[in-house]
């Protein structure tokens, strides 16, 4: 039976507004990492003069510390029983202390006083874990299962746009002088996170969204598991997937995962560094790269979601984790800096985000909405692994041999591309596939 074009749009049309509105405490959770991966290592080694292995070492330990957090905070969502929802409480307590935590950060910088830096870490950490399972999480709840990436994009297109802004806010805030004053950059950090917390709690009601969501998947002729089974706060974060070949996919998920932020995370810690020596990028002017590679993930999202409604997440992944591989191979391979780099940079960007957009929605794929959070929460923790390590293992090559920095990179492109190609489980229903069951349950309506 042929599908029509207006099957097509009823199937694939999602509510932006409510996605758009639902990812804004991702927006301030996102951007504060580019703010704290770039300037907390030059806080560490300008003005308490610590080597890049130890630099490295203390940039893990605030990992260390999400990595008991996110599963706790993942399941406690799971079973929460607010009438504000399951993720809203995390999202609106989290935010409001790393609201007070990360300005603290740059006032221990200024007085040069490192055990209240460390504290101040491990304070804004404890308030993002809080909440940073809870921003992808509400996503999945609140979007039918085959539109999941497409919606996944629109987060990501929040979240990158206001991680554009501090990347822009770093390079001209940040001077080129040996000892910069980076409160008035963190305060502006803190009024991200609490400005988009705000919002949130404005216009949200997550209950209502949530129960939209099951309304349309049924529209759609979907038979999800989850919208019939108990919906009780007491059946939250208890299922769990049995069946061995979904497991052993979701073990490779979460090790694509791993080695995702292993690459990821080891050019975001090392790159103002890496910049300064090799490419003569000094003061903030370093953030230009990650302008370049936030625009080619920006730019791709939209087009790789729908391509993903097209051919499956598994072929993005694959296409976008083998870009991955080669594009450090290049940079690493090609000594001092061209200005095509930057053409690389944002092929790169384009890439990361197609991987990280189709990761995570295979995961949720295969787990029921009773678990989002404990599996969002493993997710997570798989992440935070990548980032205890990665940090320590690159800041030992930046020690070693700093030059080979890329040729690192693309070791752990490398891994993740084995990982998804092994992945068996966790493509979405295809659009066309979507559209045909709509119109059967228009024509059986009536």
């Amino acid at each position: 039976m042929a599908v029509s074009s207006k099957a097509v749009r009823a199937a694939s049309k999602l509510d932006y507004r409510s996605v758009a509105l639902v990812s804004l405490p991702f927006m301030g959770m996102i951007s504060f990492w580019q703010v704290y991966d770039g300037i907390v290592p030059k806080i560490l080694t300008d003005t308490f003069g610590l080597s890049d292995t130890l630099t490295g070492a203390v940039m893990a330990l605030d990992n260390v510390f999400g990595l008991f957090l996110l599963p706790i905070f993942g399941v406690l969502s799971d079973r929460c029983g607010s009438r504000l929802g399951r993720r809203t409480p995390f999202i609106l307590v989290g935010s409001a202390i790393a609201t007070i935590a990360v300005p603290l950060i740059a006032v221990a910088d200024q007085l040069a006083i490192f055990p209240l830096l460390i504290c101040m870490i491990l304070l804004a950490l404890f308030a993002i874990c809080m909440y940073r399972t809870m921003t992808v999480a509400i996503i999945a709840d609140i979007t039918p299962r085959p539109l999941r990436t497409k919606a996944d994009s629109i987060e990501k297109i929040v979240g990158y746009a206001g991680t554009g802004v501090m990347l822009v806010a770093i390079a001209v805030m940040v001077p080129s002088v040996a000892h910069p004053n980076y409160i008035p950059l963190f305060l502006l950090q803190a009024l991200f996170i609490a400005g988009s917390a705000l919002i949130y709690a404005w216009k949200v009601r997550e209950p209502a969204l949530v129960q939209r969501m099951h309304e349309k998947s049924l529209e759609m002729g979907i038979e999800e598991s989850q919208i019939d089974v108990d919906d009780s706060p007491e059946a939250g974060g208890k299922q769990r997937i049995t069946d061995p070949s979904v497991r052993f996919s979701v073990i490779m998920i979460l090790a694509t995962t791993f080695f995702y932020y292993m690459s990821y995370n080891a050019m975001t810690t090392n790159i103002s560094r890496y910049a300064d020596e090799f490419y003569g990028l000094a003061g903030g002017s370093y953030a230009i790269i990650n302008i370049v590679t936030i625009v080619g993930a920006l730019a791709s999202y939209v087009p790789v979601a729908n391509l993903s409604l097209k051919i499956g997440r598994k072929k993005v992944a694959i296409l976008s984790a083998l870009v991955m591989t080669v594009c450090p191979v290049v940079l690493w391979l090609v000594p001092g800096f061209n200005p095509a780099f930057y053409a690389i940079f944002l092929v790169m960007g384009a890439a990361l985000g197609a991987v990280d957009m189709c990761v995570y929605t295979m995961l949720v794929e295969n787990c029921d909405a009773n678990s989002v959070g404990r599996y969002s929460g493993y997710y997570y923790t798989l992440s935070m692994a990548g980032q205890v390590a990665t940090p320590i293992l690159s800041g030992i090559v930046m020690d070693v041999a700093a030059n080979q920095l890329f040729a690192y990179i693309a070791a752990m492109g490398a891994c993740m591309l084995v990982c998804v190609l092994l992945t068996k489980h966790g493509d979405a229903i295809l659009i066309d596939e979507v559209a045909r069951r709509e119109e059967a349950f228009a024509k059986t309506a009536d």
